[in-house]
């Protein structure tokens, strides 16, 4: 019963275009992105220390890896 008011709360408030969602972390203005892949193409360092140095999930790098 709770799960169906949420639900059609949410589709109300979408309606109104109030609800949007989370907001994105890294989009494509986020500079650690950028600067993680320019280090992965300009040196030997591995994915992790990458991704450590640029405060860059693992799993998004390589998502924007294959972009």
């Amino acid at each position: 019963m709770i799960k169906e008011k949420q639900k059609s709360g949410i589709k109300l408030a979408k309606q109104k275009g109030k609800y949007q969602g989370r907001v994105k972390k890294y989009t494509d203005k986020y500079p650690g992105i950028n600067h993680a892949i320019e280090l992965y193409k300009t040196t030997d360092k591995i994915v992790k220390e990458i991704c450590t140095v640029t405060g860059v999930s693992q799993a998004r790098f390589y998502l924007k890896l294959k972009k």
